[in-house]
């Protein structure tokens, strides 16, 4: 069977994480994805990782970022600041069926690069934009990575610390890989939609509006309350048995029992405290709620009494809803994700036999592949130029201009 998406072509200008995740999907079930970048100095992902990402990674032999932003895809440079770039680029877009982007407003009138001047080229064009703060309002224009668009500025990291603590910093690229999702199921949605109607047309995502949607249990409390998301303490928490434990050996447990009147028999027996099933203090769901510092502290100085292993080995006994908090590098060995194949293997003409991230969206009949490593700077561009109908000519000519690379 071929593959999902082939003869799909998406041309792909920008850079950082959110929309190429996008097309690295894409490029997954077979659509030829180019990416354009600018000749010289590239995308900056092809660099982060020797920098340290900012300190939140150490640098590597082997570029695990741009494996995974940009495998599969197809690598042109081209000057989109010049009008013969522009050209180049509109004859691109001319046979393609997406315009994958993340410029902003301001961007796309610069380099003539708005939605209705590539329909005028393309009719049938999906043009899918993705920026920091959307593409109307007074910050249209301003810059926004996944840390501050879609973190800071929604709320996320103002719930996800203690009340005393400072916020925590952002993981990198965690709101970019959720933003990705929402762009690549507006994209395929246009497509559909296409194939049926025969029109093109535009695809909108924001970081910071992902960011709302992926919070929405705590903005639609505010949008009908009028008032602002509640952040209980862990050793208030109404629930506690859907609370986070510390074990002996300072590592923890969560427990995810939000049906808790259904579990609390069961867990009573587990942790070997059958006398707290009828305690008044915490026989029912109101007066868990009532009392729950007390019974926090009782389950945590339970917790501490064994292992995280021990733990372990106890609540796989019984049918409760829980989950050891696990490290990233544990999840790499994690039986279950091997399993379900979050991570595949491939031979890497550079890099030899490695592990990546698999497609999160497993599809029976077209699963995602890797058929080539992220495409050096420019790899691809004499091979997408003369397909496009140059001549060895005038690539070379527009090589000695700059305008491709």
């Amino acid at each position: 069977m071929a593959k999902g998406l082939d003869g799909i072509r998406v041309i792909e200008v920008g850079g950082a994480a959110a929309m190429p995740l996008a097309g690295m999907l894409m490029a997954g079930w077979g659509a030829e994805v180019i990416h354009v970048e600018p000749p010289g100095r590239g995308d900056m992902m092809r660099t982060l990782l020797k920098e340290g990402a900012g300190g939140w990674m150490k640098p590597h032999e082997v570029n695990y970022l741009w494996e995974h932003m940009d495998r599969n895809k197809k690598g042109v440079a081209i000057h989109i600041g010049t009008p013969e770039g522009q050209a180049v680029l509109y004859k691109l877009i001319a046979g393609a069926d997406v315009f994958l982007n993340n410029l902003r407003p301001y961007e796309m009138e610069k380099f003539n690069l708005t939605y209705e001047a590539l329909a005028k080229v393309n009719p049938k064009i999906i043009f899918a934009n993705l920026t920091g703060y959307g593409l109307k309002g007074p910050e249209k224009n301003a810059g926004g990575y996944d840390s501050v668009a879609f973190w800071a500025r929604s709320g996320v990291m103002d719930l996800l610390h203690e009340a005393d603590s400072s916020p925590n910093i952002s993981r990198p690229g965690y709101g970019d890989s959720i933003s990705s999702l929402c762009l690549l199921s507006g994209i395929m949605a246009a497509l559909l939609i296409r194939e049926r109607t025969g029109v093109g047309q535009e695809v909108e995502v924001s970081l910071f509006n992902t960011a709302t949607y992926a919070l929405g249990f705590d903005i639609s409390h505010c949008l009908i309350t009028g008032e602002d998301a509640f952040r209980p303490q862990r050793k208030a928490l109404g629930n506690p048995i859907r609370n986070v434990y510390p074990t002996k050996d300072n590592r923890w447990v969560m427990l995810g029992m939000t049906n808790a009147q259904h579990y609390w028999p069961s867990f009573c027996r587990a942790i070997e405290r059958a006398d707290l099933e009828n305690d008044p203090r915490f026989a029912t769901l109101e007066a868990r709620a009532r009392n729950s510092a007390e019974l926090v502290t009782i389950i945590e100085g339970i917790f501490r009494t064994k292992t995280y292993a021990e733990w372990i080995e106890i609540l796989l006994l019984n049918k409760l809803i829980w989950s050891p908090v696990k490290t990233p590098l544990e999840v790499t060995r994690d039986e279950q994700a091997l399993a379900n194949e979050f991570f595949v293997e491939w031979d890497h003409p550079q890099y030899g036999r490695i592990k990546v991230l698999n497609n999160p969206i497993k599809l029976s009949k077209t699963p995602a592949e890797i058929r080539m490593r992220a495409p050096a700077l420019g790899e691809h561009t004499d091979q997408i130029m003369k397909e496009a109908g140059y001549s060895e000519a005038e690539i070379a000519e527009l090589k000695k201009a700059g305008t491709i690379g």
